[in-house]
């Protein structure tokens, strides 16, 4: 099967959720024996070739930057970029495309395009975007006002344009419920954020007084998770038993921003790393501190895959099936749970265990295959309204 895939974000180097969740989608298209054409972001202009995927060709495009007037109107939500429609065209001229999969984020303007030149559309969704949104912290009325205007421009973007695609991917059950509200069920299937058990047989000697928090600490989520810890949670107690290790993009700016410093009370602050394995794989736990976001934490499934065990809030750990997390969710409870972690027992292999079952790339493979051939014998119904979109 042609596949054309198309994402605004750089899946390389994978150095964050959405891009470990679009780089394994690609190769698990790939290894399922397809042809994809991969139209991806490259912000950080690597050399694709580094990253070469068998069965995949790369193509590149760079958002236009936004002005002023689509910050304060919203337009860019409904927009088609003629640089992208015009990489579309070029590629369908050439390969008969039998399936497109638009990935991750307000997308969904596009699929009219596709529907017209009736080439089914998967839409993978990484979570409940408008959801994250309206969960923002928003300080006085015109943040307020603001994150209403978004939530507002958010929704009507995914409840125009989702509708049409043939198949919509989402990431855990309570995602697909949200967006079961205004999408056919039938339609709607759920595709976890998954890795490739292959790049997870890493095996370090465990420091059995190390932890680690890793993330992205730009997003609010993993921001305001870090600041409940640090402001809450953490404690001298805690200090003088283990060392904390923020391992991702940010950390760094985020510990300087709440505390004044990259290091504060044995909390280390390590930035951005090129891989992030080695310090999960060498700590005797993973804290996940979250109080906000949706859909399943490749943060929480890379400690799954490297047997590390899991201390997590509730919200930490929604939509990921294991009964073998250590969860807590007020302050007392979360300082509790990690003063008297020792890192000892099964509970690693436990987590190894329940990642093979359900978030390993074998297993998601066939779901993937399932809604490929799915959405191939749904042919786009091209109404008048979709025509002119």
């Amino acid at each position: 099967m042609n596949i054309l895939f198309f994402t605004t974000i750089s899946p390389f180097p994978q150095n964050g959720g959405e891009k470990i969740r679009s780089c394994y989608l690609l190769k698990a298209l790939a290894s399922l024996g397809h042809s994809v054409h991969a139209i991806i972001g490259n912000k950080e202009q690597v050399d694709l070739d580094e990253h070469a995927i068998p069965g995949v060709t790369f193509y590149t495009c760079t958002p236009p930057a936004l002005t002023l007037a689509d910050r304060l109107t919203g337009k860019f939500y409904f927009r088609q970029d003629p640089a992208v429609l015009k990489l579309f065209a070029s590629i369908c001229s050439i390969t008969n495309i039998e399936v497109a999969v638009l990935d991750y984020g307000f997308v969904g303007q596009y699929i009219p395009w596709f529907n017209a030149s009736r080439i089914p559309v998967i839409l993978g969704t990484h979570n409940a975007q408008a959801e994250h949104t309206q969960q923002k912290p928003a300080q006085g009325l015109v943040q307020k006002l603001r994150r209403s205007q978004l939530v507002n421009l958010e929704r009507t973007h995914e409840q125009r344009y989702f509708p049409q695609a043939a198949a919509v991917m989402t990431v855990s059950e309570p995602d697909r419920q949200y967006h079961a509200a205004f999408i056919d069920p039938k339609k709607i299937f759920v595709v976890p954020n998954f890795l490739d058990e292959n790049d997870y047989t890493l095996r370090e000697e465990r420091n059995p007084r190390r932890l680690a928090m890793t993330a992205n600490f730009s997003m609010f989520m993993n921001f305001e998770g870090l600041k409940w810890l640090v402001d809450q949670v953490w404690n001298d107690e805690l200090a003088e038993k283990f060392e904390l290790l923020l391992v991702g993009r940010h950390s760094k700016e985020a510990l300087q921003q709440l505390k004044g410093a990259t290091e504060w009370k044995n909390i280390k602050a390590i930035g951005k790393v090129p891989d992030i394995k080695p310090y999960i794989a060498q700590s005797a736990g993973v804290l996940i501190p979250l109080l906000h976001g949706s859909g399943t934490r490749l943060k929480c499934l890379e400690a799954m895959a490297l047997s590390t065990p899991v201390i997590a809030t509730s919200k930490g750990v929604e939509g990921v099936l294991s009964d073998n997390f250590i969860v807590a969710n007020t302050p007392a409870s979360f300082r509790h749970a990690v003063h008297s972690f020792s890192g000892k027992g099964p509970l690693g292999g436990l987590l190894r265990e329940d990642f093979m079952k359900e978030y390993s790339a074998g297993v998601n493979r066939r779901r993937l295959e399932h809604i490929l051939r799915f959405a191939a014998q749904k042919a786009p119904v091209v109404t008048h309204q979709m025509a002119a979109e």
